[in-house]
């Protein structure tokens, strides 16, 4: 099985990419797991790498959806990562180190 490597950030654009349902066809069960990992993930690592075993069909799907992303704004992923960033910043002056 093939196994994707993205950043929470990352997959949570994908997810919105897959549930916006424009021109993409998700197969059974891809949004549901991508779900799981964002909620499993924790929020305050944004670039923290998180892999996902898929089959061929969700792999072709998460394809799709990372060109979409790309095609509509070529930035896009410095953009996720300065929101990322900027997420991670707020969450760390809300919760200080105790």
């Amino acid at each position: 099985m093939p196994r994707i490597v993205q950043s929470r950030a990352e997959w949570k654009s994908i997810a919105g990419e897959l549930a916006g349902g424009h021109h993409l066809i998700s197969p059974p069960g891809l949004r549901q797991r991508i779900q799981a990992l964002l909620r499993q993930a924790p929020r305050g690592w944004p670039e923290q790498p998180f892999a996902l075993e898929l089959d061929e069909s969700s792999r072709d799907a998460v394809v799709a959806a990372q060109d979409a992303l790309v095609r509509r704004d070529p930035h896009v992923r410095q953009r996720i990562a300065s929101v990322a960033e900027a997420v991670e910043i707020i969450h760390d002056h809300q919760h200080p180190p105790q």
